[in-house]
């Protein structure tokens, strides 16, 4: 967080919300940074723990290796002593072999969720994907197996909404 950006102080409430809550949706708008914000919190997630499935999905693939690309760019930009683990980047899909740990990005819908029990899962701009609520059903077993559930959207009616004002 830049010192002197009194309008972002929420981000340190967030981090610790996101830390406690395995299941977050949060609604944003363009600028407050939550795409941002949250591959971050899932690469620390990758990139510090041991053995980590994480899924970055969006309404396309394209999206959700967008994101990757973020993922990747600040990892390539931390500081030299933070970068102690190796990380192999391909398309959709960042790695640290030493660390058994992973991030793939994955299109929208409930296919790959249900195949893997991910340990994390990072569904960007969820009000926008046509299967939000099958790809959230398939989550099921991650978040009954301790894993997390990250959801950020602009606002849109539908499944999201309908799940941030509690009427599902």
């Amino acid at each position: 967080m830049q010192e002197g950006c009194p309008e972002r102080d929420y981000l340190s409430s967030l981090i610790d919300i996101w830390i406690k809550e395995y299941r977050l949706l949060v609604e944003k708008s363009r600028k407050m940074l939550m795409t941002w914000f949250f591959v971050a919190a899932h690469l620390w997630l990758a990139q510090f723990n041991q053995g980590r499935l994480i899924f970055f999905q969006s309404e396309q693939e394209k999206g959700a290796n967008s994101n990757i690309l973020r993922a990747k760019f600040i990892y390539d930009h931390q500081p030299f002593w933070l970068r102690i683990y190796p990380i192999t980047h391909k398309d959709c899909h960042l790695q640290w072999p030493t660390r058994y740990s992973e991030i793939w990005a994955i299109a929208q819908g409930p296919n790959i969720i249900r195949q893997y029990t991910a340990s994390a899962i990072f569904s960007d701009e969820m009000a926008f994907q046509k299967e939000a609520e099958e790809a959230y059903i398939a989550s099921k077993p991650t978040i009954d197996g301790g894993g997390r559930f990250t959801g950020v959207s602009t606002a849109y009616p539908g499944f999201f909404e309908e799940m941030c004002r509690d009427r599902v």
